[in-house]
């Protein structure tokens, strides 16, 4: 017997070579058999009549009533024989292979239908079958749920509206308008029912009603903000007509997004979920029309948006981004106002705006809204653009076409951190460019590099100054319409209109998570620009006092009169006010000899109006004509101070020290620059101090002469006077000597670097000496405090004052009274007079150095806590010689031995006994 050829399974012989038509296939496993026919004969599916389809259940149920069950029962008769059991096994045996040969005898495929149907899941569906019924009521559908709900209520009290209809009403009634469900009710200014109880299909009417509350909220409150911007429309400030206009527009996006929503919203619970994010918004909105018919001024509606904004941000962020773009609209016309006020844009001002009490008004709203020294530094910049513009009007600090609306000149609220340093940039760049027109004006620098350098040096990505120069005729602008376009694309984008939708779409895309509060993103966004321009004209400011109006010459004028500072004139005035051997101005014109007005050799005082014009006048305009700078003489000249009527009748009395306070030194700066330094407060405290002076030199004089005249004096005590003199002449040379010169000494110094370094152009210096003419007003003011303060003339040292005075009148009475005794020789044993005047005068001088060492040791524990023994209002402290104990020196200089001391005399002597005994 043959073999049969065997096939290799894994060769590809049989796929490259077609067999021939003919061949028998009867050989070849089918495993591998390519068969090119459409229907293959493994895995096919029949499609016969078989008995498969018989077994056809109700999806996929099994039918156990079809299946028989095993006879579980015992058989009725015990089967022993082993033949018929094995008959039985042989049998159920061939029932056994019968069965399997009929299985695999696969009709189908021997009898194969020609035509076959295509093989889908569609085949399996039986489509006459029919899900039975649900047992739970919410998936009976509407209808069913609306019939359940019925029996509850009576069916008169209902009124079922279709849900779409319902739908569309409370849509209308989110929206703020009027339906035929939903009515606005005027009078009560809300909206109301026009059907008891509403019941839709599938809806309860709990639900319905708790859907109503919420939509009815934003309807209401849409409703009042859409009239209360209309009543509006047309009237207040620009600040309020631009807040109400971002409400609106605020609003309008919300309602745009209701519309482009309105197709999604096919539910009344999705139309709650909507309307619950939208209620937020709307609720703050209106709240804050409540605020603009709360506040009237535009500073107090301002703070009180800030104040309550901070607020809601604090419980409900989200919302924040919304309000940030709604307060930068809101203070886009108080910060272009601002801009103008301070020189930055364009003036647009009028001659009324120059005038310091408009610029006191507007300032009033500034330090409502900003920190006091941010409106502090607006007020000052206001201030030295006013003074600008009246006497140097041709100050290139004033002009501001080179900038255009160019990015460097606005004013914008800025709330983070990236935005915050763009705007420093920008303001550097804008000082930059400002301070090479100040330094370079009228050198032989052009100006058409002003802007070369701080582009340059100041490239800020997104901002750039034209580097062209300007007014060039020959030259073509190729970047003619790029500020143009950089404007279109600017209003092309809408922070508001974003804003309002991120919040809505709960889309939070903010890549900057350093934020910055809104209470504080006005004051930090308008400081740098603001800190520039301030910096900017008070250095232009500062040349026109240095250099235009000599205030050196001017502050060293009072310095020479009002501390007695020209040698001249404190010795011509003196020798006129109190030399009894000066002729009277009466006998002027008959003698031609120096006259005086003798004040302790008269009878009548004080004199007249005429005879104080003819001496004082005659010695001031005498002194003023050897001082350098002629053109002060009409600056400074003698008044008569305005003084009540008690004061007055104290003046009468000749031997008072109370009898030369009417008279005083006026000055009158010559233009506001000079008063900006010059202050009426200023030369108030200077006539304080000349006040005290004319003093003290109306006691030496009179010291020297009791000395000179020792005769005269009754008893001849010379001792007495030898101890009021030394008193006298060291209160004097301490006066002089160290508080005045120790003082201006320094405050002369800080003028002459800042005049040398505006010679030099030296901008950054100088604002680093003196920031502003403010800062110079306040170190002027601040050394006269000082000044003040060492010469005893402070409120807190008021008892030092009547100690003074107290001795100065013991001194006057003193003298006086030897002026009697010389005409009157009458005195007793007893009671001698100079023995009570020399109790008065000692216990005098113990007072008052008891009183010196008690402020000597407050000032001592003032320095530990505060640096200096100054008041609280003072500042920091300077270092130098503003740090000596002028208590403690003068103590020193007054009894260096202890001789007013009661122990003095037993530890040695002092310097008077040897004077005297000498």
């Amino acid at each position: 017997m043959a073999l049969p050829v065997l096939y290799d399974p894994f060769s590809s012989d049989v796929i490259n070579v077609i067999p021939p038509l003919g061949a028998s296939a009867e050989g070849v496993w089918d495993g591998f058999q390519f068969n090119s026919k459409l229907e293959s004969g493994l895995l096919r599916l029949t499609e016969t009549n078989s008995e498969v389809p018989d077994l056809k259940t109700d999806i996929l149920r099994l039918q156990l009533e079809d299946v028989p069950l095993p006879d579980l029962s015992p058989p009725i008769s015990q089967i022993t024989s082993e033949d018929e059991a094995d008959a039985v096994r042989e049998q159920e045996t061939d029932s056994t292979e019968d069965n399997v040969a009929h299985l695999w005898a696969l009709p189908d495929v021997t009898r194969r239908k020609k035509i076959t149907e295509l093989l889908s899941w569609d085949t399996f569906l039986d489509r006459h079958h029919s899900e039975p019924v649900s047992g739970y009521l919410s998936e009976a559908g509407p209808r069913t749920f609306s019939s359940v709900l019925s029996t509850s209520h009576s069916a008169t009290s209902l009124r079922a509206l279709k849900p779409d209809v319902l739908l569309n009403a409370f849509y209308q009634l989110g929206m703020g308008r009027s339906s035929a469900v939903f009515v606005w009710d005027v009078k009560k200014r809300r909206f109301r029912k026009e059907v008891g109880n509403l019941v839709a299909f599938g809806y309860s009417s709990q639900l319905l009603e708790d859907i109503f509350e919420t939509v009815s909220r934003v309807g209401v409150s849409t409703k009042i903000i859409s009239e209360t911007c209309t009543s509006f429309t047309g009237r207040g400030s620009p600040c309020r007509i631009a807040f109400l206009a971002s409400i609106r527009a605020a609003l309008h996006t919300v309602h745009e997004h209701l519309e482009i929503t309105r197709s999604e919203i096919t539910t009344m619970v999705r139309l709650k979920s909507i309307m619950t994010k939208v209620e937020i918004l709307v609720t703050v909105l209106k709240q804050c029309i409540d605020l603009i018919q709360t506040y009237k001024t535009d500073d107090g509606l301002l703070t009180a948006l800030m104040t309550h904004w901070t607020t809601v941000s604090s419980y409900d962020s989200a919302v924040v981004g919304v309000l940030r773009s709604i307060l930068s609209r809101s203070f886009q016309p108080t910060l272009a106002r601002l801009s103008a006020e301070v020189g930055i844009s364009s003036p647009g001002l009028t001659d009324d705006d120059l005038s310091l009490e408009r610029i006191s008004e507007s300032d009033h709203m500034w330090t409502s809204v900003l920190p006091t020294a941010m409106a502090g530094v607006i007020l000052e910049t206001q201030e030295s653009l006013r003074l600008l513009r009246l006497y140097n009007p041709l100050c290139p600090a004033l002009s501001t076409s080179e900038y255009g609306n160019s990015k460097l000149s606005t004013l914008e609220v800025v709330y983070t951190f990236n935005g915050l340093s763009i705007l420093h940039n920008r303001a550097s760049t804008y000082e930059e460019v400002r301070k090479l027109s100040i330094t370079s004006a009228g050198s032989s620098i052009s100006t058409s590099l002003l802007v070369t350098p701080a582009t340059e040096s100041f490239e800020l990505g997104e901002l750039s100054i034209e580097k062209s120069k300007p007014g060039d005729p020959f030259q073509f602008d190729n970047n003619l319409f790029v500020e143009s376009v950089d404007a279109i694309r600017g209003i092309n984008h809408d922070d508001l209109h974003s804003s309002v939708l991120s919040y809505l779409r709960e889309s939070d895309h903010d890549d900057n998570p350093l934020q910055i509060d809104i209470e504080q993103a006005l004051p930090l966004s308008v400081s740098p620009l603001l800190s520039a321009q301030h910096r900017v004209l008070s250095y232009a400011v500062l040349e026109l006092l240095f250099q235009q109006y000599d205030l050196i010459g001017h502050i060293n004028l009072q310095c020479q009169f009002h501390f007695m500072g020209n040698s001249s004139f404190s010795s011509r005035l003196g020798t006129a006010l109190f030399d009894p051997e000066q002729n009277t101005g009466e006998t002027r014109r008959r003698t031609g000899t120096a006259t005086g007005l003798r004040l302790q050799a008269r009878d009548t005082w004080p004199p007249a109006s005429s005879e104080l014009r003819l001496v004082l006048m005659s010695i001031l305009s005498d002194s003023l004509s050897t001082t350098p700078g002629h053109n002060l003489e009409d600056s400074i000249s003698f008044a008569i101070r305005d003084m009540p009527v008690e004061e007055l009748e104290r003046c009468r009395d000749a031997n008072s020290i109370y009898a030369l306070d009417f008279l005083r030194l006026q000055y009158k700066p010559h233009n506001d620059v000079l008063g900006t330094v010059l202050t009426t407060q200023i030369l108030d405290k200077y006539d304080r101090v000349f006040q005290l002076l004319l003093r003290v030199l109306r006691l030496h004089k009179l010291t020297e002469t009791m000395l000179r005249d020792g005769d005269c004096i009754s008893g001849g005590d010379r001792k007495l006077v030898f101890e009021m003199h030394h008193l006298v002449t060291t209160l004097a040379d301490h006066y002089h000597g160290t508080v005045i010169r120790v003082n201006w000494r320094k405050f002369e110094t800080v003028l002459r670097e800042v005049r040398a370094h505006i010679d030099k152009k030296d901008y950054e210096t100088t604002l680093r000496a003196v920031k502003s003419q403010d800062y110079l007003r306040a170190l002027h003011e601040r050394t006269l405090d000082n000044i003040l303060y060492g010469l005893f003339l402070r409120r807190k040292q008021s008892k030092i004052q009547e100690r003074l005075e107290h001795l100065f009148s013991t001194i006057l009475a003193f003298a006086a009274h030897g002026r009697k005794e010389q005409t009157v020789r009458e005195r007793t044993t007893t009671d001698s007079p100079d023995k009570v005047f020399r109790a008065q005068f000692t216990q005098g001088v113990r007072c008052l150095m008891t009183t010196l060492r008690a402020s000597d040791q407050k000032e001592i524990s003032a320095s530990y806590g505060h640096g200096s023994g100054l008041d609280d209002d003072d500042d920091d402290d300077d270092d130098g010689d503003e740090n000596i104990n002028l208590s403690e020196r003068l103590l020193l200089r007054l009894d260096m031995f202890g001789y007013w001391d009661g122990m003095g005399r037993t530890k040695g002597m002092s310097h008077l006994d040897f004077v005297i005994r000498s």
